[in-house]
This record gives C-alpha cells, sequence and structure tokens, in this order.
C-alpha cells in the first residue's frame, strides 16, 4: 500500500464543522467551540491531522485541569479528544499526533501527560502503552455536556486514566 501524505496542524475555526465527522460527533458541536475558544486564550492547543486536504484525525491538548484530583496546577497536561478515522488508522497517525502533544507540553514546561481510555478501547490503551503511558487509576467517567440542540446529556463511560512522564 502507499504510504500516506499526512499533514499535522493547529486546528482553525474553520475546521471545526470537520471535527464532526460528517455528523457523528455534531453532539460535541458546542465543546468544539469551547475548545477553539480556550485555544485562542492560551489554555488548549488543538491538533488535527489531514490526509488529501481531509481531516482525519484531532487531538487536543489542555493546560489546566478541572478536576481538583488531578490538577498538579503546574507540571501535569491533559491530551482530550483524540480520534483517528477509522479507515486511517494503523498507519501511524495516531502515534505523530500523540507525539505532536507531547512535543507541546513539553515546549510549555510540562513534565508529564494524563490520557484518559475507554476500558473497553483495548486498541487504544495498546496505543497508549506502547508509547510509554501507564495506567494509573480507574474513572467512572461520569460527565455531562449541552449538545447541539441545547439539551443537557450526561455520559458515563468507565475510563483508565493513564500517564506518562516527559
Amino acid at each position: 500500500m502507499k504510504a500516506l501524505e499526512v499533514f499535522i496542524r493547529p486546528a482553525q475555526e474553520d475546521d471545526l464543522p470537520a471535527l464532526e465527522w460528517g455528523g457523528e460527533y455534531r453532539r460535541y458541536r458546542r465543546l468544539y467551540q469551547r475548545a477553539m475558544r480556550e485555544a485562542h486564550q492560551g489554555r488548549r492547543a488543538l491538533f488535527v491531522a489531514e490526509v488529501g486536504g481531509e481531516i482525519v484525525g484531532q487531538i487536543f491538548v489542555q493546560f489546566v485541569c478541572n478536576r481538583p484530583e488531578l490538577n498538579d496546577k503546574s507540571s501535569t497536561g491533559y491530551i482530550q479528544s483524540f480520534r483517528i478515522k477509522p479507515p486511517f488508522r494503523n498507519f501511524g497517525i495516531g502515534t505523530r499526533l500523540i507525539h505532536q502533544a507531547e512535543d507541546v507540553l513539553r515546549e510549555r514546561g510540562f513534565h508529564q501527560a494524563i490520557i484518559a481510555v475507554a476500558q473497553q478501547n483495548r486498541a487504544a490503551r495498546r496505543l497508549y502503552e506502547r508509547l510509554g503511558y501507564t495506567v494509573f487509576a480507574e474513572d467512572p467517567g461520569q460527565w455531562s455536556y449541552v449538545d447541539d440542540h441545547g439539551q443537557l446529556k450526561y455520559v458515563s463511560e468507565p475510563n483508565y486514566l493513564l500517564r506518562k512522564q516527559l
């Protein structure tokens, strides 16, 4: 198979509709808009992976955590909203996006990264562990958000928390 030419770059306002992946993640529209605002404020970094002009992956880096039990206020960054479109998995795009997230954390003086993975997502957990992340806690994964229709939605997705020293 021909090698893919992948371009990793900061996400832009114009990319927000593409992050909904043809409607599959439309419910997170307001979360993506907030993430972009926080990126403009310097509180996050958002990156996308492009192949042939199509956004095929994304990763968000949060510099400040809202969860007191995880927030050491200085040395830990948080990786989230990481996904690769299924036809583009296993080409190294996810590894490149995670390395990009880690690089931006190092550049900002962070010494540790934390990422959560759904307990059922064994493939993602294997990727994270291959990249040096280790499980340090289980989390009930209970959170809420306002969807694209303005409705409050509740999520319960048990996950593992993994960390890596940078």
